[in-house]
């Protein structure tokens, strides 16, 4: 059923591409041709969050967007490692305005982030800088236990500010890497079920989930056969085959229905394997 998203989203980015060589409808440059960093952009951490011992000592941190830019169980990171990238995309489909922060680099379009912090959970709530969208950002610890380790479960609420409605593309991604003992592994193994993107280090070691806790919208898991997070409005430009071994990524994506003034929320969890 929801493979017909990922074909939709195929067809769809191959007609943006085509688009993205003249103008968009409006008679402005498309924004989702918009790359490199922003001031805005960082993957310094603001909160940090550990929960239980040896094996299933969780710790990961959250920046002041709402980025995730490190992660690790028992001592093995997952998204430090190199230039750490985790974060989130919107395409606005009526304009192919594309609006993304992975951590390392942004799309350049974003307001500055409002953040609020407690022992538990991370909240970062932004408007892109055209005033049509906002994006708020909460990050809630779910406790390691002596048989589990811990997870972060990403709640992303969407306002559309604007006067007409609009359909979007929601995006969460993550750059899955390995850290072990100081001896970084940037080839790993890639898969993804229906609900389900990971990356992992082979040779029966670990690694990292993506999992959707969301289904009233069109939604797909999947992997890239790339590191960094997607143009928002090309979501599917590197899809890997299934399974990849690389240098990769996991990603959710939604189809997003949003009349003026209404909020649509998606959550997901990231959780070690």
């Amino acid at each position: 059923m929801t493979r017909r998203l990922l074909l939709a989203v195929v067809l769809t980015s191959s007609i943006f591409a085509l688009a993205q060589s003249g103008q968009n409808a409006s008679g402005a440059s498309p924004a989702a041709t918009t790359t490199g960093a922003s001031p805005a952009a960082t993957t310094t951490c603001a909160a940090t969050f550990s929960s239980g011992s040896g094996h299933n000592l969780t710790k990961y941190c959250v920046t002041v967007n709402g980025n995730i830019t490190q992660f690790s169980r028992g001592g093995d990171e997952y998204i430090q490692v190199g230039g750490p990238g985790e974060g989130y995309g919107i395409c606005d489909l009526s304009t192919n305005t594309a609006y993304f922060d992975y951590g390392f680099n942004d799309s350049g379009n974003w307001g500055p982030a409002s953040p609020s912090f407690n022992p538990t959970t991370a909240v970062s709530s932004r408007f892109t800088s055209d005033g049509i969208f906002q994006i708020t950002t909460t990050v809630t610890q779910v406790a390691a236990t002596a048989s589990a380790p811990g997870s972060a479960k990403v709640s992303m609420k969407i306002k559309n500010w604007s006067g007409i409605s609009r359909t979007i593309y929601l995006l969460r991604q993550a750059d899955v890497d390995f850290l072990r003992s100081g001896t970084s592994d940037f080839t790993n193994d890639f898969d993804f079920t229906l609900d389900t993107s990971m990356g992992l280090e082979h040779g029966f070691k670990s690694g990292l989930s993506l999992t959707t806790n969301t289904f009233n919208f069109p939604y797909d898991a999947y992997t890239q056969n790339v590191p960094n997070g997607p143009n928002s409005c090309a979501p599917t430009a590197n899809l890997a085959a299934q399974p990849f071994v690389g240098d990769g990524s996991v990603v959710q994506l939604y189809l997003i229905g949003l009349p003026s003034l209404a909020t649509k929320t998606v959550n997901m969890t990231y959780k070690p394997i």
